[in-house]
């Protein structure tokens, strides 16, 4: 007895899923609805909205199914498959209430199309009762998403919970080939879009994300309803300003071949320009502190300032592209604007000041206390006992500041500080290594003052130590020091006048005391 109720109960069970799969089907299957629910979502969007077929299922819940739907003319959002899914209520009421949107193999193309968001919550057209209304979303999730910008693109999955005129990003994640991106936070108006958002990737690649900024910020403007009835132009008259706050976090990132770690700061995203203040990371072993702007274009524009502290100078000259120039740590201040990302095209656009003080490095094959050395004491020999036979300039520190631009640095007030000498200087290096040309005065040390010789040190001197007139040119990876003999000899002159005059005093003013 009691398995023939069983048998009954599942029985009937069975029969009553059967007879509400086939009501849903006949109610949400009809092509009436699918023209309906197009028409709806066209006129939701502000965009045409195709709907190649729809079908039905009842588990987990009742959910119509559109296929091959299309968003945009041409169409920029393609969607595989949109699952509405709908309380049983909807089969009775045909209204479509706190409904949950999955997507299935959507592709989004950047720029998105001028959307408009329509507040109008009647029925398309004013007129008619639509065999099936949809009437409010609470969740909207995108799986395996592909959102193409630039020529590449991401895969990944979004959920997203409306909230008025924008929605709430639950969780979104991003894949490519070299990182994976987390986001979340709010857009508080789709129009703008504007909102608070945060970004957090193991590797994130700048130039990408202004690739991204530029796609997105060129199709940003989604407007209301009346708005978009008012004329085609790109950003339309009552669309709110692109306006997103974002907090950045990277494990590592990347701006063209430059290479940065632990990446943290905050920036704002407009409709032409990407903006992160403050800013920090790692650069050559040393850290960036301050300002970093990018104006948004097909060849972004950029301005910087900030400070540098703890720079390792050779592994920025590599980068540069002047290998094995020099070593040493260096901090300063930086404030330039340029265009580019990549390092030719930086180093030749970039203008403005630069402040520099690099320690406790080398200047490699400069070869200035030996030349000045052997120019001074005439015997090769000296020259090498002074220098150990190497051209390498070891230094205590290089100070100076830039003035840049045209590929070129200038500087009034370079000053080489070294056990063996002080050398202040004026004149002018070429960003990539490819010429110096440097002007000023070699101070010898009081050791290397006496070996230079008496007279040398008689005629030549400054508070006591030879000082010379030195020039530097040639390419920074082997530089040419030449000693100034004429202006030496000027020097000589008028040291040795000045001694003659003194004798010629001194005597006379003897004998005129002794009368």
């Amino acid at each position: 007895m009691r398995r023939n109720v069983l048998l009954g109960a599942s029985l009937l069970l069975i029969a009553v899923t059967a007879a509400l799969f086939l009501w849903v089907r006949s109610v949400f299957t009809e092509d009436t609805v699918r023209r309906a629910l197009a028409s709806q979502l066209s006129s939701a969007l502000g965009q045409p909205v195709t709907v190649g077929g729809i079908s039905a299922g009842l588990y987990p819940r009742v959910t119509v199914n559109l296929r091959q739907v299309e968003i945009g003319a041409p169409a920029r959002i393609r969607v595989e498959t949109l699952h509405v899914g709908a309380n049983l209520r909807a089969l009775f009421s045909r209204r479509i209430e706190h409904a949950r949107l999955e997507l299935s193999g959507a592709r989004v193309a950047l720029p998105l199309p001028p959307f408009a968001i329509n507040s109008d919550s009647g029925s398309p057209g004013g007129s008619g009762h639509p065999p099936v209304e949809l009437v409010s979303i609470d969740a909207i999730v995108l799986r395996n998403v592909e959102v193409v910008s630039g020529g590449r693109a991401v895969k990944g999955d979004i959920e997203l919970v409306p909230e008025g005129r924008g929605v709430a990003l639950r969780k979104m994640r991003l894949r490519s080939d070299d990182a994976t991106i987390d986001v979340t936070g709010r857009i508080t108006d789709l129009s703008g879009p504007a909102g608070d958002i945060a970004i957090t990737a193991g590797t994130l690649r700048i130039d990408r994300l202004l690739e991204f900024a530029t796609d997105f910020a060129s199709g940003s403007g989604m407007t209301t309803a009346e708005s978009a009835r008012s004329g085609p132009s790109r950003r339309r008259t009552g669309a709110a300003p692109m306006d997103l706050a974002v907090s950045l976090a990277a494990g590592r990132a990347a701006i063209g071949a430059l290479v940065l770690d632990r990446l943290a700061g905050k920036a704002r995203i407009t409709s032409d320009v990407m903006r992160l203040e403050p800013i920090a990371f790692g650069v050559f072993g040393g850290r960036y502190e301050g300002s970093l702007s990018f104006r948004l274009s097909d060849t972004p524009t950029f301005a910087l300032n900030a400070a540098l502290s703890g720079v390792d100078v050779a592994r920025a000259a590599a980068f540069a592209g002047s290998p094995n120039t020099i070593s040493g740590t260096l901090s300063g201040r930086l404030a330039l604007t340029g265009r580019g990302l990549a390092a030719a095209s930086v180093l030749q656009a970039a203008r403005g000041t630069a402040r520099v003080d690099i320690v406790n490095g080398v200047v490699h094959n400069l070869g200035l206390v030996r030349t000045i050395v052997v120019a001074t004491s005439g015997r090769a020999e000296s020259g090498g006992a002074a220098g150990g036979g190497s051209r390498d300039e070891p230094f205590t520190k290089i100070g100076t500041t830039l003035t840049i631009g045209g590929g070129s640095a200038s500087t009034e007030d370079l000053r080489f500080e070294s056990p063996n000498l002080l050398m202040n200087a004026a004149g002018t290096l070429r960003l990539d290594g490819s010429s110096i040309d440097l002007k000023g005065r070699a101070q010898l040390s009081d050791e290397l003052s006496q070996r230079a010789g008496r007279d040398l040190v008689r005629y030549t001197q400054e508070n006591g130590r030879v000082t010379l007139p030195v020039t530097i040119t040639g390419p920074a990876a082997s530089p040419h020091v030449r000693v100034d003999v004429v202006d030496a000899a000027k020097r000589a002159l008028f040291n040795r006048a000045a001694e003659e005059a003194q004798k010629a005093l001194k005597k006379g003013l003897g004998g005129l005391f002794k009368r």
